[in-house]
């Protein structure tokens, strides 16, 4: 393994110690984990986290790139500086409250190292109520429904990619809270050649404590905002509009800069002029009536 490429993980933390301890410990396990780089941008850090890196840090010198941000930032920006601060060829998402089979992501870097045309690899998993619980429901990628998309994301929480790709697909979105994976998951798909491993790669919790998934969730107004950006008009929710229309749905947004999304889906109006027309007259719009469906038709400008 020793000319293999580096992997960085691109890993969050805010408030998760009660994780962070079985995360670490899990880390050497991987047998990619000689050539594996977890950069760890940490909002906030409690003082008992701070030692249990340093801690980890004496042991495993030169694996952690730790990230000290205060005060917290939201996650898209947390996500975008691991991006940045990384140095490996491949990126993967690698959440604290997550844990991955000991192969995971050798498994998934062999797939990159063997196949130049494919950049995305992603896995199934096991959704876990409890942490560190390996027992759940198995969660097959390509089998998921267009309204499980939020909670089980579109590639799966341990997606891995080349970095250079974000030379075409961007970053993540900012202005998002929770949606900025599935936002940033759907732009790798229009760009990139993706694998799906058909096996078990990771276990991901679902407490209902997330982001995505507690109480009071601005999910279903982000997925308001996927479904538009994306012309998922069938799956959109009318109630969460409103709310919706808050963010620039049309824009990503990368510090202070607003990047145009039809800089970076090919022919995106003419995209979403045909969703819209298919929706249109498969029926699928018919429930929303025609003053919603004209509010719609003025948002895009067609």
């Amino acid at each position: 393994m020793e000319d293999l490429p580096k992997v960085s993980t691109i890993t969050a933390l805010y408030k998760k110690d009660q994780y962070l301890k079985t995360f670490l410990e899990e880390l050497p396990k991987q047998t990619y984990f000689p050539h594996l780089e977890i950069v760890v941008d940490h909002n906030e850090p409690k003082d008992e986290e701070i030692r249990l890196i340093d801690e980890f840090q004496a042991k495993f010198p030169h694996h952690i790139k730790h990230i000290i941000t205060n005060p917290v930032e939201p996650l898209g920006i947390s996500w975008n500086r691991c991006i940045f601060e990384s140095t490996g060829d491949y990126l993967t998402t690698w959440n604290i409250d997550d844990l991955r089979t000991p192969d995971s992501i050798e498994s998934q870097a062999k797939v990159l190292n063997k196949n130049p045309d494919i950049d995305v690899v992603a896995g199934n998993y096991i959704c876990v109520p409890t942490f560190p619980s390996k027992r759940g429901k198995y969660i097959d990628i390509l089998k998921c429904s267009r309204r499980g998309i939020i909670n089980h994301i579109v590639l799966g929480p341990f997606f891995m990619f080349r970095k250079n790709v974000c030379q075409k697909v961007g970053y993540f979105d900012e202005q998002f809270r929770c949606a900025n994976d599935i936002e940033f998951e759907m732009r790798l798909m229009f760009h990139c050649k993706t694998e799906i491993l058909h096996k078990n790669i990771g276990y991901f919790l679902d407490e209902r404590k997330g982001l995505s998934t507690k109480a009071g969730s601005l999910c279903p107004v982000e997925s308001t905002v996927f479904d538009f950006r994306y012309g998922l008009f069938g799956s959109l929710d009318y109630r969460y509009l409103p709310q919706a229309l808050k963010y620039r749905i049309f824009d990503i947004k990368l510090g202070d800069e607003w990047i145009p999304i039809a800089d970076i889906i090919p022919n995106y109006e003419a995209l979403l002029q045909e969703r819209f027309d298919e929706s249109l007259n498969t029926g699928l719009l018919r429930h929303l009536g025609k003053t919603v469906i004209r509010k719609i038709r003025n948002i895009m400008n067609v």
